[in-house]
């Protein structure tokens, strides 16, 4: 039976996905997508897959590709819980054909730009740009990093989904985190906590610094520390585990080769002597 209001309902998938342990970071994008969707007609009876399909790619403004998977997924998802749970009669949001999206080539942060942003940089900030650029982290795993969450020259990082992985650290990050641990008001607390809160940093707000101090979006240096950290090893599946990607896939795409690089692959086809 249809709940007599949209809150109630969406309180309910709220809940529903909380149980499948979904990331909270998850949960609210979800939740935002499905209040629009319910939003689309009177009631969801209504909503046909034609507007599902004008909601993902409305005309009057342009998203990327990615952002029209995102808004298909969670379309997707919301209508196989309103179906399942007796909700809606029909699953219109199984008809959404899938978004074709052309991966853009990765962009990195030149090491010329690292190091002039880590030549005047707060020990705070030096911290935060390493553990981008040498661990790898996402923004999400930098802001709610706790000191506890490390043993020696090993990171426990928390990942998408709450998938948990282990990341060992460079020299230059170890000593990084030494120095700012000195100035941490909680020796057991957060890395990077919140001003006036005692919660971690949001991660826009990292975003904001990172961006600040050097110059470019963060996910410049993760994708730049995994360029660089292939290159070292050529060994892509401990790349992966680095970066807690759940495919290779994703791992490879992630990766910057230059020309010397393709010029190897083209030595590298020769018959063997």
């Amino acid at each position: 039976m249809y709940p007599s209001t949209p809150q109630v309902l969406l309180t309910a998938y709220a809940t529903h996905l909380r149980a499948t342990g979904a990331a909270p970071r998850t949960i609210r994008l979800r939740l935002l997508h499905a209040t629009a969707i319910t939003q689309l007609a009177p009631s969801l009876e209504l909503i046909t897959t034609g507007d599902l399909e004008a909601w993902m790619h409305p005309a009057h403004r342009h998203y990327s590709a990615e952002t029209m998977k995102s808004r298909r997924s969670s379309a997707r998802r919301f209508f196989t819980w309103l179906h399942e749970n007796g909700h809606v009669a029909a699953d219109v949001a199984s008809r959404l054909y899938p978004v074709h999206v052309i991966p853009a080539p990765p962009r990195v942060i030149p090491d010329t730009d690292m190091r002039l942003a880590l030549g005047h940089v707060t020990t705070r900030d030096r911290a935060a740009i390493l553990l981008a650029r040498y661990a790898c982290l996402r923004l999400t795993e930098i802001a709610t990093l706790r000191t506890t969450d490390r043993t020696g020259d090993a990171l426990r990082v928390t990942g998408k989904g709450g998938r948990i992985r282990i990341v060992y650290m460079h020299p230059d990050l170890r000593h990084a985190l030494d120095a700012l641990e000195q100035q941490l008001d909680d020796p057991r607390g957060w890395y990077f906590p919140g001003l006036g809160t005692a919660s971690h940093m949001h991660p826009d707000s990292m975003h904001k610094i990172i961006k600040r101090v050097t110059g470019w979006n963060p996910h410049a240096l993760r994708h730049a520390g995994a360029t660089a950290a292939y290159r070292a090893t050529k060994d892509l599946r401990a790349v992966q585990l680095m970066l807690g990607h759940a495919s290779l896939a994703t791992t490879q795409r992630y990766l910057s080769l230059d020309e010397e690089a393709l010029r190897a692959v083209a030595t590298g086809v020769a018959l063997a002597a």
